[in-house]
């Protein structure tokens, strides 16, 4: 016996079409969508209707609306822990689906900068299309944060500079419908990770992979978060990375109070220009292995690091050490990030933190005794593109 037909929402045959969509058409579709009994005919059309609604412009009121609505289904996840007075906390995060892939970068800006003066709040999860994502980052270094409240964290951010929240669980609903299924970016890839954060954040610097930074940053903006800077960048032409990676083409855009800030956005052009590339983009490769790909950053962390690795690390970190107001410049936050990463005080930070987590920092010291270069030949053998 065959099962009845699944209903098709009206939103799969509209985004074929060139006019606007309503934003009610597009909350309601989506949410129509997101409530189909489960299987490949509502993943398909889900995955058709994200892409075609970043395909389409991206449109920011088609966006919106979609975000909304997949913020609908988890009305407990959006009260977030305020905290302590005095404590400027930045949140950082990606969209990850990066085209080329790479060693974790942002992982590694984000204890830089902690070590630099800056207090960050790290997002994460498992990786759905690298080797290793934030959260196994965590699990490798011997970090125990799934037992932590996220109260607990923000008094280890406070200790240290560094906290990692992980947003795996923050939506369980919307999860379920959505969970591992989509491995390249879409409409939602441009602000929902970072809007699920449990703790509220004075700024908030986003990783996203698709050029849209301005669309992205305006969007996240009207959504809730007053200082935003959002960056992406192509190391390699048709690449897209939800990081800063210097020499290549870096597209950023911060909004503070709603404004456009074009001097921050001209500096870090500058910036990636003088700091980058030095040798082969093969120091940013993705390794073979997780234990691999966490152990480069541990070791680039303690100053034994190509220099092409120091700097793209050096200006994320200094990215979210302007946004935390640990210094007053873009490039005092480079010289700060470099003189942290060539003193092992981000090491220390990283040890600091899983001892906080009652990990075990020894962990740390056996990745550092791994060899530094992990990498395949032919990722040792490759030149500068």
């Amino acid at each position: 016996m065959h099962s009845p037909p699944v209903p098709i929402p009206d939103l799969v045959h509209l985004v074929n079409s060139p006019e606007d969509i309503s934003p009610a058409e597009v909350h309601n579709g989506l949410l129509h969508l997101l409530g189909l009994p489960a299987g490949p005919p509502r993943d398909v059309m889900l995955g058709s209707v994200l892409t075609a609604l970043l395909l389409r412009g991206p449109r920011s009121a088609e966006v919106e609306a979609a975000i909304r609505a997949a913020r609908t289904l988890d009305h407990s996840a959006w009260e977030p822990l305020m905290p302590p007075s005095g404590m400027r906390l930045v949140g950082y995060t990606g969209s990850g689906k990066k085209t080329y892939k790479t060693i974790n970068i942002s992982s590694a800006a984000a204890l830089v900068a902690a070590a630099g003066g800056a207090h960050i709040a790290k997002l994460g999860s498992r990786s759905a299309s690298s080797k290793t994502g934030s959260r196994d980052f965590m699990d490798v270094v011997g970090a125990r944060c799934e037992h932590l409240s996220p109260q607990a964290m923000v008094d280890i951010a406070g200790e240290c500079g560094f906290g990692f929240f992980s947003i795996e669980h923050r939506v369980p609903e919307f999860d379920q419908r959505y969970g591992r299924r989509f491995q390249a970016v879409h409409a939602l890839s441009l602000g929902f990770p970072a809007l699920l954060s449990p703790v509220a954040c004075h700024g908030f610097v986003y990783g996203l992979s698709h050029p849209a930074v301005q669309v992205s940053a305006r969007l996240l903006h009207r959504l809730g978060l007053g200082d935003v800077t959002v960056v992406n960048s192509s190391p390699v032409p048709g690449s897209q990375v939800d990081e800063l990676i210097p020499g290549g083409t870096v597209r950023v855009c911060r909004l503070t109070a709603g404004q456009e800030d074009l001097d921050f956005a001209r500096a870090i052009g500058e910036a990636s220009g003088v700091v980058g590339p030095v040798g082969g983009l093969g120091a940013l490769a993705q390794r073979a292995d997780p234990r691999a790909n966490v152990a480069a950053i541990v070791h680039l962390l303690a100053g034994r690091a190509p220099a092409v690795a120091r700097r793209t690390v050096a200006l994320n970190a200094a990215v979210l050490m302007v946004t935390a107001g640990a210094v007053p410049t873009l490039p005092a936050g480079l010289a700060t990030a470099l003189a942290v990463l060539d003193d092992g005080a981000a090491l220390d930070t990283l040890r600091r933190f899983v001892f906080l987590t009652s990990g075990a920092p020894r962990t740390v010291d056996a990745l550092l005794r791994l060899p530094s270069d992990h990498r395949p030949a032919s990722d040792r053998e490759t030149t500068a593109c």
